[in-house]
């Protein structure tokens, strides 16, 4: 499926006019996540760092907006009862050891009927929590950014009596679950065109779906005052060897360690950079990989960071899984990409995506990885140049900044005016 833009626009006003200088209320936004992987923590923290940008600027402006009060939340940490909230746990460890039992579940519960089912199951560990923190935050606005909490945070919100609007933003490219579609969600923000058709699926609104891309982190899409070589520089790196970086996501997933192991035994001349995230496993393989190597091989090796655009600015070339949080990044700072993997469900899709679109090339085993990676940065070659131009063709830069606009609209009418 190729990327196409949705021309259709909001027309909810963003913040209201008002004389230069007048202040308004506080302004509450409860963001609702799971460390489920990354992505939705890093999700989150884009689009909130997006909204004080807005409401800074529209400040600055002469608009009124409320003071802005926001609150990321891991529900399934600080909400859940036992046995709920070890169960949730359980996902990094399925995730690296038995990818195949979570694509399982996820295809199992991936219908409407299914998921309720589910739902009802885990209804009464998470309620009472859930309804408590609502109480406690008192929202303006709530943002779920998680499959698992829209239709249970539209119960919680019935039991009380309560309407606080309520957003989802789905953080799937493709192959998005049936549980991140709630119907009484008063609008759902979907990255692609693949997933709204899904939200219209499964029975909301045309009106209420908006196709915006993905929230990313605004640093990955801000205009870059440092140049490569600077990048690379900052980053201890030799400024005129090409760069590869390696990244399994936050669990650190997808064959990683193998995938260097190949590249220094073919002596591949370029820098690898490795970002294992929290897979301790993953980052002790690679340190004796790059201890014992004395090839014109460089490693550099990064556990979990906080600085993944800098990294991404100093590289040529990403090897990833397909995740569409590292997907969606690399696009933003234009970078071709090499895919090892998907995790089985929700992100088997995300392989079509980027092939569909000319944005890299799956390389499943350790010597694919090799063998695209000599041919993509051989200088004489045209086609990584010709996977820059589709990344820089599909990229949405504004997004985030979009979904921050929705969000703002919404907290705006919420919130009395003075």
């Amino acid at each position: 499926m190729t990327v196409q833009q949705d021309k259709a626009q909001h027309h909810r006003p963003v913040l209201a006019a008002s004389p230069r200088g007048a202040r308004g209320p506080q302004g509450s936004i409860l963001f609702l996540i799971s460390d489920t992987g990354a992505g939705h923590r890093s999700a989150a923290t884009a689009i909130a760092k997006a909204l004080r940008i807005v409401y800074e600027q529209a400040c600055a402006s002469g608009y009124l907006a409320p003071d802005i009060d926001i609150h990321i939340v891991d529900v399934f940490r600080e909400c859940a009862q036992f046995p709920l909230r070890k169960s949730v746990a359980l996902y990094g460890p399925v995730v690296r050891h038995s990818p195949r039992l979570y694509g399982q579940l996820f295809h199992i519960t991936n219908s409407a009927e299914r998921f309720d089912a589910a739902k009802r199951l885990c209804q009464p560990f998470l309620l009472q929590g859930l309804r408590a923190l609502i109480e406690r935050t008192r929202p303006d606005v709530i943002v779920s950014v998680h499959p698992l909490l829209n239709h249970i945070t539209l119960q919680a919100m019935g039991d009380m009596g309560l309407h606080v609007p309520l957003i989802t933003v789905v953080t799937d490219l493709v192959s998005a679950h049936a549980a991140w579609f709630a119907r009484g969600v008063d609008a759902c923000v979907v990255p692609t065109l693949a997933t709204k058709r899904l939200a219209l699926a499964h029975g909301l609104p045309a009106g209420r779906v908006h196709v915006l891309g993905m929230p990313i982190d605004p640093s990955f899409t801000a205009r870059a005052n440092a140049t490569t070589a600077e990048c690379r520089r900052a980053l201890g790196l030799d400024t005129d060897r090409a760069v590869v970086l390696l990244a399994g996501g936050g669990e650190g997933a997808c064959g990683l360690a193998e995938a260097v192991q190949e590249l220094i035994r073919q002596r591949i001349r370029a820098q690898l950079v490795v970002v294992a995230g929290r897979n301790r496993q993953l980052y002790a393989q690679v340190d004796h990989l790059r201890r014992r190597t004395h090839t014109p091989t460089h490693i550099a090796l990064f556990g979990f960071v906080q600085n993944m655009p800098d990294l991404m600015h100093a590289a040529d070339v990403i090897v990833t899984k397909a995740g569409p949080g590292a997907i969606s990044e690399a696009v933003a700072c234009e970078l071709p990409i090499v895919l090892t993997g998907a995790l089985p469900g929700q992100e088997i899709g995300n392989i079509d995506f980027v092939l569909q679109n000319g944005l890299g090339v799956l390389a499943p085993t350790p010597e694919s990885v090799t063998q695209h990676l000599a041919t993509m940065l051989d200088t004489s070659d045209w086609r990584l140049d010709q996977m820059r131009a589709r990344v820089r063709a599909i990229s949405t830069p504004r997004a985030t900044f979009d979904v921050a606009r929705l969000i703002a609209s919404y907290a705006v009418q919420a919130s009395p005016r003075l």
